[in-house]
């Protein structure tokens, strides 16, 4: 960022009065030090050296250039030293504790210790055992059931694919775990892609054995959208299973379409126009502006589970639930809200007009064989008005101005909230007890 905004010349001159201070302060303690590359420097010194004293003398003596404050620097640091090991991998040990406080400001000094000696060589053991897990089929894909709540009886809609790892010797391991980890070093487009082509054949298998069409949605990575061979991995693996685009639903995360919005539009443009559904998953995370959300391309918005917990805790307080849902409303695509464990949440997200429910309150994630019997219980019902249909009916998204139900849900905090056409002038005014009246600016 200094050589963007400042120049090369600039950053390189930063660079090497750090490293001229660096070597004061090694030839007055000992030991060695050395510049790795790009902003990283590495020091080897005995032990006893205050750390703090080091990296202050540091930073100080940067504080009187005209780099000032805009020079954050940050310390690993590996001092039980295992003197069985190289000394690269020492400092690479130093490396991983210093990366802990990257985005720390309040604490620029990190320990390698025990516990992230264990989670190195944890996560080294899952990265090496990914190819033979992938062959050997030891992901196992479960699915959650997704209802449709604006029957009187909820009725089955969709279900999510959900990964575990059966690992044959650390057993079953969370995806919190491994998704993450492989999302840093990029396998987990490999894993994607073993889920996709299971859960495409498990859709179909269902449609061969009941005749009933089940969605199956699946989660699509920020890596899986900037690799241009998506959509015809996508097509290819449709074809292979005999299935439609209607079939296979793709999440995407709201912070894929925050971060590099134009490539992933396009790309999510080109998906819909081919007769993929896109559901935004995790909204709420991703900083999205209302006047980007007016034009994303998307089917459904799904509610993270965090706001459902968030809700319903403590302070019980579902006003942002009902933004969201409202914002769908605006939108005309469906709400989906996820995490939900009780009647109690059901109904109030029922009556706040949300239209597809996920969670433990109908089904943890299961087996295959185990979700047929939610399948065998849709096809008893038989024909059901869903929400999918009260919508083409013209349910309540329909007649409605830019930003009306959005501002109506903000307004129950505040004494008035507005909105404003900038266009014309006219604005409507929002108030605590719900009411709203037409005005006009005058000027």
């Amino acid at each position: 960022m200094i050589n963007e905004r400042f120049g090369n010349a600039y950053g390189d001159e930063v660079l090497k009065h750090i490293g001229a201070k660096i070597s004061d302060l090694v030839s007055a303690h000992g030991g060695l030090a050395c510049r790795r590359g790009s902003d990283t420097f590495m020091l080897y010194i005995p032990h006893g050296a205050s750390f703090k004293e080091l990296l202050d003398a540091v930073s100080v003596s940067l504080m009187g250039e005209s780099a000032g404050s805009r020079v954050r620097l940050r310390m690993g640091v590996y001092e039980s030293v295992d003197r069985t090991i190289e000394i690269e991998r020492r400092f690479d040990r130093a490396k991983i504790a210093a990366d802990t406080v990257r985005n720390n400001v309040t604490n620029n000094i990190a320990f390698y210790d025990a516990e992230m000696h264990k989670k190195e060589l944890y996560d080294e053991q899952l990265i090496e055992n990914f190819p033979r897990a992938i062959s050997e089929r030891q992901f196992k894909v479960f699915y959650q059931p997704k209802f449709d709540v604006w029957p009187d009886t909820p009725v089955l809609d969709s279900a999510e694919a959900l990964v575990r790892w059966q690992h044959p010797t650390l057993g079953l391991i969370s995806p919190g775990i491994f998704i993450p980890l492989f999302e840093e070093n990029g396998l987990i487009q490999a894993l994607d892609h073993y889920v996709w082509r299971t859960a495409a054949a498990q859709a179909k298998a269902w449609k061969d054995t009941y005749g009933f069409t089940l969605p199956v949605s699946v989660n699509v990575s920020r890596i899986d959208m900037y690799d241009p061979a998506l959509v015809d991995t996508l097509l290819d693996i449709l074809a292979e299973n005999e299935i439609t685009p209607n079939e296979l639903l793709l999440e995407i995360t709201e912070s894929a379409y925050t971060q590099d919005s134009k490539q992933i539009i396009e790309t999510v443009e080109k998906l819909r126009s081919l007769g993929f559904k896109i559901e935004m998953d995790d909204f709420g995370t991703g900083y999205s502006s209302l006047n980007m959300i007016s034009s994303l391309p998307i089917d459904a918005l799904k509610l993270d589970m965090l706001f459902i917990r968030s809700a319903f805790g403590e302070r019980r307080d579902t006003r942002m639930l009902q933004f969201i849902i409202d914002i769908a409303d605006y939108l005309a695509v469906p709400a989906i809200a996820e995490g939900v464990e009780n009647e109690e949440q059901l109904n109030a997200l029922k009556a706040m007009g949300c239209d597809l429910v996920q969670g433990y309150y109908f089904s943890k994630p299961v087996p295959p064989e185990e979700y047929a019997r939610f399948i065998e219980a849709r096809i008893a019902q038989g024909d059901v008005q869903t929400s999918a249909s009260l919508a083409s009916a013209g349910r309540s998204r329909e007649g409605t101005s830019p930003y009306t139900k959005i501002t109506n849900a903000l307004s129950s905090g505040f004494e008035s909230v507005y909105y404003v056409d900038i266009n014309t002038g006219g604005y409507v005014e929002f108030n605590s007890d719900g009411r709203s009246e037409d005005l006009q600016l005058q000027r």
